[in-house]
């Protein structure tokens, strides 16, 4: 009897040590909220176009009586200024160290960029055509270029100072975005905006959605690339998966959402739901929908690094920069 109890036992015991260890090896569901949102540039003239990479936000500021760019390192508090050049200059990306933008100084847009690590400023595309809408991930940075007489996409190394072209079919390529080897854009070949994309270490360029719909604004982080999708009647945010090449829809409320930005597993949009514009976003391991910033006045054209989400914000009466911080639990 004690020896059929003791076997009992120990098989018990082994089962009970088996689901520990099963439950100990499930995946946690983490579960994204807005643990603390903060101003990071107020100053009485118009700031916009944020863009963020690790600590460092920088954006597009109206301060000095034209369009300059400004920076603010979240780590230290500190605001400084990167090209206040009498020219404009907007649109502005960041990647690391370095951070690009449109210079009009020559006369037409051109791409230039500055090193923050050493404080140096320097042209990275001055060709006489317009060069516009620069994306940077690394030391590449991509943009669109109309100097055959329409828009293509072009890129350069910044390491080894090379110019190469991406798309230079005869029809409008616009908006790109990259993510390491991967560069995506706006493309027209087809009558209407769909999404392509072209891999740098291969060579090889392939179509990411052509839906008779719309696709426009594309963003990438990895191998997920999202973007405003217009195919049932508003715009929409889907996603694509390269690594499995399956197409999906992040958000369909019925009113229109804008301007998808992604880092690792988090897209956030401006979101018109409410009747104004908010800031919302989603969590592709969960699932899950959050809003990030739903203020009275408008919220538009966020960015995203990490735990940290940029964006320009009216509630003061002009356009400032402002951030949130997401946390997560379980």
């Amino acid at each position: 009897m004690k020896r059929r109890w003791a076997g009992t036992f120990l098989l018990f015991l082994m089962l009970a040590i088996t689901v520990a260890a099963a439950s100990c090896s499930k995946p946690v569901t983490l579960t994204p909220y807005v643990a603390e949102e903060f101003p990071i540039c107020t100053d009485s003239a118009w700031q916009a176009d944020a863009a963020i990479s690790g600590d460092i936000v920088v954006w597009n500021d109206q301060r000095n009586g034209n369009h300059d760019i400004y920076g603010y390192d979240l780590a230290t508090g500190t605001e400084f200024p990167i090209c206040t050049n009498q020219a404009e200059q907007e649109d502005t990306a960041i990647s690391g160290d370095i951070v690009v933008w449109e210079d009009e100084r020559n006369g037409n847009n051109d791409i230039y960029g500055y090193n923050l690590s050493n404080d140096t400023e320097f042209p990275i595309c001055i060709d006489p055509a317009e060069q516009l809408e620069p994306g940077i991930s690394g030391y590449i940075v991509i943009w669109s270029d109309l100097r055959n007489g329409n828009g293509d996409i072009y890129g350069y190394n910044i390491a080894t100072e090379t110019e190469f072209a991406i798309c230079t079919t005869p029809d409008t390529q616009m908006l790109p975005s990259i993510s390491e080897d991967i560069v995506v854009w706006v493309d027209h070949r087809n009558g209407i905006a769909d999404i392509y994309g072209y891999n740098l270490s291969t060579g090889t360029e392939f179509p990411i959605c052509t839906d008779p719909g719309d696709q426009t604004a594309p963003a990438i982080s990895g191998d997920i690339v999202v973007w405003e999708d217009e195919r049932i009647g508003s715009y929409d945010i889907y996603g694509y998966d390269l690594a499995t090449n399956t197409e999906f829809p992040i958000c369909t409320n019925p009113a229109d959402q804008l301007a998808p930005a992604i880092s690792e597993d988090i897209v956030v949009w401006t979101d018109v739901r409410n009747g104004n514009l908010d800031i919302y976003g989603y969590n592709l391991s969960t699932g899950e929908e959050f809003a990030i910033c739903t203020k009275q006045a408008s919220q538009i054209s966020p960015a995203i690094s990490g735990d940290i989400v940029v964006w320009y914000d009216g509630r003061n009466g002009n356009y400032d920069i402002y951030g949130a911080r997401l946390s997560f639990e379980e």
